[in-house]
């Protein structure tokens, strides 16, 4: 008997549960914590490696390789005073970056842009940017407005 539905089925319920684990929330926060969320709650749900401080910031490599579905190379953590303050992801092929900055203009609407390649979006919370080098990589950059002063 193939059992591929109910394991999708299984996949599809556990995801809705936890939707900050399987879709990787991109608005003010990141995995279903918003801004200000002690480090030590956001490592019961992801690996926080290589720590490296600076002042009250501390900045941690996870091991996450998708946000909302899309590939990703590399996020980071931000902390200031122990809480959650920014994210910073890289995106590999134009492919990937593009469907990062789908997810944010779906998150966050239209943004501001100054480039055919770069995007700025701010709210009350939150302010992101993306910027896109020629070869289709990206960078985004999302952080509290009222933790990165």
């Amino acid at each position: 008997m193939d059992k591929t539905p109910t394991r999708i089925l299984t996949i599809l319920l556990c995801l809705r549960a936890l939707p900050g684990v399987g879709h990787g929330q991109t608005r003010d926060g990141l995995l279903g914590h918003q801004w200000g969320t002690p480090v030590a709650v956001v490592a019961e749900k992801v690996r926080l490696e290589s720590p490296r401080s600076d002042g009250d910031m501390l900045m941690y490599t996870t091991e996450l390789s998708s946000i909302g579905g899309v590939a990703i190379d590399q996020c980071d953590l931000e902390f200031v005073s122990g809480r959650l303050a920014g994210v910073i992801v890289t995106t590999r092929s134009e492919e990937n970056s593009r469907r990062l900055l789908s997810l944010l203009k779906k998150e966050y609407g239209e943004g501001r842009s100054n480039h055919p390649r770069a995007r700025t979006w701010i709210t009350p919370n939150t302010r992101v940017t993306y910027d896109e080098d020629s070869l289709g990589d990206a960078y985004i950059y999302w952080y509290s407005m009222l933790l990165q002063r």
